[in-house]
């Protein structure tokens, strides 16, 4: 059985005409001179990666201090030739969230709702469940509200649903969990949150909108998303089908009203993240609220706060949401402390626009949003994370509040303990796991978040010996580079306590470390990019001897897989093959990268050595890629694109290596149907029942075969 989760390999096997087509439309806003170099390379990789991404349209735009830029590539309407613009009207899917949670906010604000009180208050008619349901807990998707549960019905509704009928849907679900408990991602959640609006306040969820958010701030390109209605700019979504781009299925979205209903463009997305960091609709006491991560009952950050997802990479502050639904893929970057956003949407349902919008950021800024790092030891990997955790949370915490948190000597000095207890390697031989959960809850409140209070202690420190400028040239160059300096700081000054200092084993780490790092990432290293046009003998030729004996040194692993994918889903198996080689070669110990690979030569009809290559990868790690439900993903993935059979071979080592997951038994079957196979499908599903007697799709699957052949 399909997951529902995000697919992995989900272009499409073959050139389409249209798509590779590059249109230059001209950008809004003013004279691009103060970014002039920034947008010249932002669009040379634009031009790159749609061909590569095989993209149908794509609208980007930014806004740093007063300066606003944005422009349309693509098609927005394939068959009529009609161009993408920065006006163009997309679909913004789960990018309703923040919005939704900004009425709140202004009905809280107004007396209207309060945070900790029921939701029956508001929405009499949504039944009672097992544990009180607070509001607060909604906006966090701490409410124990289902997702998405039957994925077939609940995301193809054709027929318009009004408020009452689309809490309906979902109304007699059970909680998943008891609220406050677990963090579980829910639509539902925020289109109870719809209802508790129009509850409050006595309007239209729609009509709301209108009124308090949309017209105030000029995003009078916003709306909710009704097929019958004439929306100026309004763009065509597309998807694959079978290797080739089709239409979109049509989809009525009201039944996801205040989850994800509306439509809007990347200008207005722009003017309604500004209008938050300006406090024109809401008070700077709601929007810390909306800013900050919330918690589970247990202390542990979700990083989501009130309608946003809380960012926690590169010591950098700032909030997101991203969106997907049929006809779009949106996402909406807000940087409050650097006076950037970045909005992206695309009208293909195979694109990632986080990915454009990433990398304008990294040149607006002069930064990586992310700094990865690889050490090819799972030990190694642990003390690089605590790391890492200390430097980003530290940093944030900084920009955040301009203010080191709140730790006297002896709270100081037990965060520093914390850390040298279980970030080394003996405590990581000893025990594993108990010591690499120890680290990752290092920034969290249920341990005092010790890691929080170093990180900003230490970059305090940073600071008043090398000025506030070096606070960002660290996050040009990571963590490690941090570390060493603020080690060398202390050791030069006899008077920083040695409870405020770290064990002698790990000074001596992060100083062979730095070397390395030193070594290994510049400023010619940073300017790298992976995409399927790379010269990889080029490549390999600057890189192996580059990497060559150093413990630690850049991760690509992603951009390698990206382009694994890409290549094989051009066709272009030499070349795709090469890259992976390249890449185990540099990331031997990536389990991501020798799945991907072993993907890929399965792909190209070599089973054997693939098998292989997935062998590694779930070895080192049975959760990821390589894992039961990383295969299983990646199996459909390939089977939506016409490739039945190497699906099928996927599966195949899925099962061989994890024989006690049934879904892998049922999804063998669901293949088995596709190539018409009844009878060896009747056999994995019973197979799948052997594994687990309640299996319900399986069930249900061999009712079906029964019913259908006694017709």
């Amino acid at each position: 059985m399909r997951s529902t989760m995000k697919s992995i390999w989900h272009k499409c096997s073959c050139l389409v005409l249209l798509i590779v087509v590059f249109i230059c439309q001209p950008a809004l806003g003013q004279p691009a001179g103060k970014y002039a170099e920034q947008i010249k390379t932002f669009e040379a990789l634009v031009k790159t990666k749609m061909e590569a991404d095989q993209m149908t349209g794509l609208s980007v735009a930014f806004m740093k201090d007063d300066f606003t830029w944005a422009k349309g590539y693509g098609f927005a309407d394939i068959e009529n030739t009609v161009p993408t613009t920065e006006k163009s009207a997309y679909r913004l899917a789960s990018v309703t969230k923040p919005m939704t949670a900004t009425a709140i906010m202004q009905l809280v604000e107004k007396g209207k709702i309060d945070l900790d009180a029921e939701v029956q208050k508001y929405v009499p008619y949504f039944p009672k469940k097992k544990w009180p349901v607070t509001v607060r807990q909604l906006l966090g998707h701490l409410g124990g509200i289902s997702h998405y549960k039957n994925a077939e019905d609940e995301l193809h509704i054709k027929e318009h649903k009004n408020t009452r009928e689309a809490i309906a849907i979902f109304q007699d679900f059970d909680l998943v969990a008891e609220p406050g408990t677990r963090y579980n991602y829910s639509s539902y959640g925020y289109n109870l949150l719809g209802a508790v609006i129009e509850g409050a306040s006595g309007q239209s969820f729609g009509e709301y909108m209108r009124q308090n958010i949309w017209a105030p701030l000029g995003m009078d390109d916003t709306r909710m998303d009704d097929p019958l209605d004439l929306i100026p700019n309004r763009v065509r979504g597309y998807q694959l089908v079978d290797g080739k781009i089709k239409n979109s299925e049509f989809v009525d979205i009201s039944s996801r009203f205040a989850a994800g209903g509306t439509r809007s463009t990347v200008l207005d997305l722009l003017k309604y993240a500004k209008g938050l960091n300006d406090r024109k609709i809401l008070s700077e006491k709601s929007i810390a609220l909306m800013y900050e991560s919330m918690a589970t009952k247990e202390g542990r950050l979700t990083d989501y706060g009130m309608g946003w997802g809380i960012g926690n990479a590169n010591g950098r502050f700032f909030v997101s949401h991203s969106g997907g639904q049929n006809e779009t893929r949106t996402i909406l970057y807000n940087y409050p402390t650097k006076n950037l956003i970045v909005a992206a949407a695309t009208n293909f349902e195979g694109g990632n626009p986080s990915l454009y919008a990433q990398r304008l950021i990294d040149l607006i800024l002069d930064e990586p949003v992310a700094i990865r790092a690889y050490t090819g030891d799972k030990i190694n990997d642990a003390l690089l994370s605590g790391a890492y955790s200390i430097y980003s949370a530290g940093l944030i915490y900084l920009e955040k509040f301009q203010q080191p948190m709140d730790a006297n000597q002896v709270e100081l000095a037990e965060a520093f303990a914390y850390f040298n207890k279980f970030a080394n390697r003996t405590a990581l031989q000893a025990d594993y796991q108990n010591a690499l959960q120890k680290i990752r809850d290092g920034r969290h409140p249920a341990s005092g978040q010790p890691f929080v209070k170093m990180g900003a202690f230490m970059a305090v420190k940073l600071q008043e010996k090398f000025g506030a400028a070096q606070l960002d040239a660290y996050r040009q160059i990571g963590p490690i580079p941090f570390f060493a300096d603020y080690i060398e700081t202390y050791k030069k000054d006899s008077k920083v306590p040695k409870a405020l200092r770290f064990s002698s084993p790990f000074e001596q780490m992060i100083a062979q470390w730095h070397r390395d790092w030193q070594k290994t990432w510049n400023q010619e290293t940073r300017q790298i990019v992976i995409t399927p046009a790379s010269d990889f003998d080029a490549l390999a030729a600057k890189l192996k001897p580059r990497f060559a004996g150093a413990q630690v040194y850049p991760s690509f692993i992603e951009d390698f897989n990206q382009t694994i994918e890409q290549l094989a889903l051009r066709g272009e198996r030499e070349k795709a093959l090469k890259a992976g080689k390249l890449g185990v070669e540099l990331y031997p110990n990536s389990d991501a990268l020798l799945a991907y690979y072993g993907i890929a030569q399965i792909f190209f009809g070599d089973p054997e050595n693939g098998r292989a290559f997935i062998k590694k990868a779930s070895a080192i790690n049975a959760n990821g890629l390589a894992g039961p439900g990383g295969l299983n993903r990646m199996a459909y993935d390939l089977a939506g694109i016409g490739k039945v059979e190497a699906g099928m071979a996927i599966l195949q080592v899925a099962v061989e290596l994890y024989p006690k997951v049934a879904n892998l038994y049922d999804s063998v079957g669901e293949f088995y149907l596709k190539k018409g196979q009844k009878d060896k499908a009747i056999e994995s599903y019973n197979k799948a029942l052997q594994v687990d007697p309640n299996f319900e799709n399986a069930k249900r699957m061999l009712e079906k075969i029964t019913n259908e052949g006694t017709k």
